[in-house]
C-alpha cells in the first residue's frame, strides 16, 4: 500500500456534504442539510438530525428527550451508540472561529437518566480532526469511534480516556464489527483491516479494488466475511486470513451494507444505479435480481404508466420476515424519495410508497409494526409507515429550541 494510492469518489455524491462544509465556513447554517442517522432497540427511536439528536418513543409516539449544540452550525450525520443506557455520538465538525482556520470535531460521551433526561459524562474535541460519519461501537468498557480524518479511536467509554488510536490511509466511515477479540474495519483506502480490540494491533488486512464505505458484515457458520465495494463487486472473503472465497457483482457502486439472512443463507444488497439483487450467502449464486427504477405517484399524481427513475439506493436493504424493505434516493427531479416492499423469496414487488418528504438515504429502522424512514425535510424528521401495505402510520419532527 502507498499513499498515493486512493479511491476515486464520484463529486456528485459530495455534492449535499460540500455545501454543508462550505455554508459553515462563511458562517450561515445550512438549514436542514444533512440527512438523519438512525438506530432503534426496537422500540425506540434513536436519531441524529441537524445540530442535534433525539430520543423518540414509537408506540407513544412522544419525545423522551432531546439534545441540541449550543453552535447552531453544528450538525450530526452519524447514528447514536446506546447501550444500557450510555449514549456515544460523534459530530459532523464546526467551524473553529476567526483565530482557529481548522473545524473542530468531539466525541460526546453521555449518561441517559430513565429515558427522560442527558447528563454529559465527558466531551473530547481534542482527537478526532476531520468528520465523524459512521456509528460507534460499544463493547463492554471500550467505544471504537471511526472518524473522517483516517482514525479509529478506542476510548474509555466512562471517561472519554483514548486507549490506542489505528490510523488507516483514507477516511474511516463505517461503523467497526466486533466479534472475539477483533474488529473489523473498512476505510475508503480500498482496505479491510483486523485489528486486537484490546490493543489496535493489526492482525491481518486485504485490499479491494475500490473504496469501500460499508460495513463488513459477518457469516460465522460459513466462515466469510462480506465487504461492498465501489468496484462494483460483493467480496467474501475468508475470516480468518482475508482470501477472496468469490465476489458477486453489481451494476454500479454499492456504497451500504448488504443485509445477511442466516435463515434463508441470502445475501441482499442493492447498487447506485437502483438495482438490488439476492445471492447465495455461501457462494455468491444469484438468487433474483430486480430493479428500483420506476416510480407509482409523483408530486401526488399517480403515473401511469410509472415514471422511470434512476434514483441511487444508498441505504442498507432491511428485511422482516418474508418482506425485503428497499430505501430509494427516488426521482431527483421531484426531490421525493421511494420506499419498495419486495418479496424476500422471488424479488417481486409487493408494494411501494412515494415519500413526498425528500429524498431517502438513511437505512430504515423497524420499530413495532412500522418500518421507519429518516427524512431531510422541516416538516419531518421521521416518517413511519405499515409493514404489510406502506400506508403511512405517522411523522414527526421534534421542536425547535
Amino acid at each position: 500500500m502507498t499513499n498515493g494510492k486512493r479511491p476515486f469518489l464520484r463529486p456528485l455524491f459530495f455534492l449535499l456534504l460540500f455545501a454543508t462544509i462550505f455554508l459553515a465556513s462563511c458562517g450561515v447554517q445550512p438549514q436542514n442539510q444533512n440527512w438523519p442517522g438512525l438506530t432503534t432497540d426496537g422500540d425506540i427511536i434513536y436519531a441524529s438530525y441537524g445540530p442535534g439528536f433525539f430520543a423518540f418513543d414509537a408506540a407513544e409516539q412522544r419525545l423522551l428527550w432531546q439534545y441540541r449544540a449550543e453552535n447552531a452550525q453544528l450538525f450530526f450525520y452519524a447514528p447514536p451508540s446506546v447501550v444500557e443506557g450510555t449514549l456515544i455520538i460523534g459530530d459532523y465538525s464546526a467551524a473553529g472561529g476567526m483565530l482557529s482556520p481548522q473545524s473542530i470535531t468531539s466525541i460526546y460521551g453521555i449518561e441517559i437518566v430513565d429515558n427522560q433526561a442527558l447528563n454529559e459524562r465527558w466531551i473530547r474535541p481534542d482527537l478526532a480532526r476531520d468528520r465523524i460519519v459512521g456509528q460507534p461501537l460499544q463493547v463492554g468498557d471500550l467505544v471504537y469511534v471511526p472518524s473522517a480524518d483516517n482514525t479509529l479511536f478506542a476510548l474509555d467509554v466512562n471517561t472519554g480516556e483514548e486507549i490506542w488510536r489505528f490510523d488507516a490511509e483514507f477516511s474511516i466511515w463505517a461503523q467497526p464489527v466486533y466479534h472475539e477479540g477483533l474488529l473489523y474495519i473498512t476505510s475508503l483506502d480500498r482496505n479491510i483491516y483486523v485489528l486486537a480490540a484490546e490493543t489496535g494491533d493489526v492482525q491481518w488486512s486485504q485490499e479491494m479494488s475500490g473504496a469501500i464505505s460499508a460495513q463488513p458484515v459477518l457469516n460465522l457458520d460459513d466462515g466469510l466475511i462480506y465487504v461492498a465495494s465501489f468496484d462494483r463487486l460483493l467480496h467474501a472473503l475468508d475470516i480468518n486470513d482475508g482470501t477472496e472465497i468469490w465476489s458477486a457483482s453489481a451494476n454500479d457502486w454499492i456504497w451500504s451494507a448488504p443485509a445477511y439472512d442466516p435463515e434463508t443463507n441470502a445475501l441482499y444488497y442493492g447498487d447506485a444505479a437502483g438495482n438490488v439483487f439476492a445471492v447465495a450467502a455461501d457462494t455468491g449464486a444469484e438468487i433474483w435480481t430486480t430493479a428500483v427504477h420506476e416510480m407509482k405517484v409523483v408530486e401526488g399524481v399517480i403515473q401511469d404508466p410509472p415514471l422511470e427513475i434512476k434514483g441511487a439506493i444508498q441505504a442498507s436493504p432491511v428485511y422482516h420476515e418474508d418482506i425485503l424493505y428497499i430505501a430509494s434516493e427516488g426521482n431527483p427531479e421531484s426531490e421525493e424519495g421511494v420506499l419498495v416492499a419486495l418479496d424476500r423469496a422471488t424479488g417481486a414487488e409487493l408494494w411501494q410508497q412515494t415519500v413526498t418528504a425528500a429524498p431517502l438515504f438513511s437505512t430504515p429502522v423497524i420499530a413495532g409494526d412500522a418500518i421507519v424512514v429518516g427524512v431531510t425535510s422541516e416538516t419531518a424528521v421521521l416518517i413511519a409507515h405499515d409493514l404489510t401495505d406502506g400506508s403511512q402510520l405517522w411523522a414527526y419532527a421534534p421542536p425547535e429550541e
